[in-house]
């Protein structure tokens, strides 16, 4: 016997099912981060930021910097639109307008002088990226430019970042220029990075 074609009733009936165990399975933990993202100044810890930030973009709106810009999907579909940072073109000036527009209070207060009570993250050396590291004094320029001193030079004038000052502002990543020097085969990072507080003591563990 052929079997008969669906009908709209089986359609119907199937994808209220399909939306009921994605509701259902989105409630059984509906804010674990899906991936570790940076997210700005004061912001929350992540499920409790998660739990209150409603995507409404006003922070991404307000930056005067631009870098604050929402997630896409490739950080998971929960955080999908929820803000993250973007340090290509600009830096963190910590200026709280984002906070000051927050409608849930998913970010707090932050002085960008006490890093140890809060900050975006820390800035990483990529050795294999680093100008310097690459190449006795052949660069050095995110030392001078860091507002809060928290880059110097070691005995062979390569950078080293002092974990207790850095506050995650982005500045370096912004004028680094080892992408320029390696654009040409297609190369995007930089040699300097700011991760998140978890990726940054995981790699200090390590």
């Amino acid at each position: 016997m052929t079997e008969k074609n669906p009908t709209r009733r089986t359609f119907v009936v199937g994808g209220a099912a399909l939306v009921a165990s994605i509701v259902i399975g989105a409630g059984v933990r509906p804010f674990v981060a899906e991936a570790d993202v940076l997210r700005p100044p004061g912001a929350l810890a992540e499920d409790e930021f998660m739990a209150r930030c409603i995507k409404c973009e006003r922070c991404t709106s307000v930056c005067p910097t631009g870098i604050i810009e929402p997630l896409g999907v490739e950080g998971g579909l929960l955080q999908a639109r929820t803000p993250t940072l973007s340090f290509v073109n600009d830096s963190c000036t910590f200026c709280d307008l984002c906070r000051q527009v927050c409608p849930t209070g998913a970010i707090d207060a932050v002085d960008a002088w006490a890093p140890d009570q809060g900050r975006i993250g820390c800035a990483i050396l990529h050795e294999d990226r680093c100008l310097a590291f690459l190449e006795t004094n052949s660069c050095g320029i995110c030392v001078d430019a860091c507002p809060y001193e928290a880059l110097s030079f070691d005995a062979g004038r390569r950078p080293v970042v002092d974990e207790t000052a850095c506050n995650g502002c982005g500045e370096c990543v912004k004028i680094c220029p080892a992408n320029v020097f390696t654009s040409f085969s297609g190369g995007k990072a930089r040699g300097i990075e700011v991760v998140t507080e978890t990726t940054f003591r995981a790699r200090s563990d390590a």
